[in-house]
């Protein structure tokens, strides 16, 4: 990388920080626009019922369940959560930091639901939310053979151009941010190892501990991307018959080591909850929708259209239109995609209550951004620069309409347009 590229990254670092901290620094902690409230508590309980409370529903704060939201609940003794673990293993390092900052000030209430806990939160998805765009730039450069120019235009279009951000700054406590990292590590270093035709022992770790914390972030996903990543082994067949696994016995032994301790952890986590180890936390909730699924609404209403307020998602199917007379495989994203919709558009609740946009697809956009590449790669340079401003002037109304996003559609009718106009005043 040009030391350019590194100055970038840590400046996009610092944009995101500062953008997350100063939407939190406006609201008190313990409201509904806070970093632990809601679903966003029900990711983050896992480190306080841990290292602070003994797994003990008694030993919590008082009524603590209700100033975050009833994002878990308490039963029989048992903190419960319907909410996978691997968010909390992705915080813990932060929260740790958090905690110790706290035994430092002397603050000795709200264990584990302290400021500094709340803003451990924006400094962890900041970071993981750039490591994501870092991997992803490594990638268009090195194979995916985009200019360094045509790269930025991908990362940033990917970032300002979905809800992405809004998951990266705002609701910052949610699993979309972690998986879409996840993914695009995932992505670099199956690329990677295609194209070096080798599997070294930090190439192998690193591909088990980002499969085990696929399954414990959205175990859901595990199903979805196996499309991109057929489309990925198929497209390099060549390469990937060639593979030469070059691990030794200590590679297999640390790579499956580490790769159990999130898997054990959320099997532990539901046999203390559930009496049994493998454990449904959503088990009341069901696809009851898919005799009545509406797509259009799915897609392009004002109450978290998917590709409404994630209009990059658009060049997935334009580059599928170009591509598919050289390169049939390329439908494997076209299918990924109605996959994605039909799941969730079957969902009781096909919007995921709140949220900017459909958050079904935030992750996803990691493996998206291939297609999307391909759409780059293909225009020339003035073309180019028209898309550049037309980019820009869509990005910041969208930065506009997630800035001014209170939280939740407010509004019963899900093609409210006037509601959705009015996010955009300044």
């Amino acid at each position: 990388m040009r030391l350019i590229d590194k100055f970038i990254f840590i400046f996009l670092f610092a944009g995101l920080l500062f953008i997350s901290l100063n939407r939190h620094s406006r609201h008190p902690i313990f409201t509904y626009h806070s970093q632990i409230f809601a679903d966003k508590a029900g990711y983050h309980i896992y480190f306080p019922a841990y290292f602070y409370y003994d797994m003990d529903a008694e030993n919590l704060p008082d009524s603590i369940v209700q100033k975050t939201g009833t994002g878990f609940h308490l039963e029989n003794k048992k903190i419960i959560t319907k909410y996978p673990i691997g968010v909390a293993i992705c915080q813990a390092p932060f929260s740790l930091i958090a905690s110790l900052l706290d035994s430092f000030l002397g603050i000795d209430n709200n264990y584990g639901f302290t400021e500094n806990h709340h803003l451990a939160l924006n400094w962890a998805t900041a970071i993981w939310g750039t490591i994501g765009l870092f991997l992803l730039f490594l990638s268009a450069v090195h194979y995916w053979n985009l200019s360094h120019m045509q790269s930025y235009m991908l990362v940033l279009g990917i970032l300002f151009l979905s809800n992405l951000l809004y998951y990266t700054t705002r609701d910052c406590g949610m699993s979309h941010a972690y998986s879409f990292t996840v993914f695009a590590g995932i992505q670099y270093l199956l690329l990677k190892i295609l194209n070096n035709q080798n599997i070294k022992n930090i190439d192998f770790i690193l591909i088990l501990i980002l499969g085990s914390l696929l399954l414990v972030l959205r175990p859901l996903n595990s199903v979805f991307v196996i499309f991109p990543v057929s489309y990925i082994l198929i497209s390099k067949w060549s390469n990937f018959k060639k593979i030469v696994l070059d691990v030794n016995v200590w590679g297999w032994l640390l790579g499956f080591s580490l790769a159990s301790i999130p898997v054990f952890l959320q099997l532990g986590y539901n046999y203390y909850a559930y009496g049994k180890p493998i454990a449904d936390g959503y088990a009341g909730e069901s696809f009851s929708n898919f005799g009545n699924l509406d797509l259009m609404k799915f897609w392009f209403s004002p109450n978290n259209g998917a590709l409404l307020y994630s209009p990059i998602l658009l060049l997935v199917f334009l580059a599928v239109i170009k591509q598919w007379r050289n390169n049939r495989i390329i439908t494997f994203y076209l299918v990924y995609f109605i996959v994605i919709s039909f799941t969730y558009a079957g969902w009781w609740s096909p919007e995921l209550g709140c949220g900017f946009g459909h958050r079904g697809f935030t992750e996803h956009l990691a493996f998206f951004a291939l297609p999307i590449s391909f759409t780059l790669n293909s225009n020339s340079i003035n073309k180019l620069r028209i898309a550049q401003i037309f980019m820009l002037a869509l990005a910041v109304l969208l930065f506009i309409s997630q800035f001014n996003f209170d939280g939740c559609w407010q509004s019963d009718n899900a093609w409210d347009w006037e509601l959705f106009t009015r996010s955009f005043k300044l």
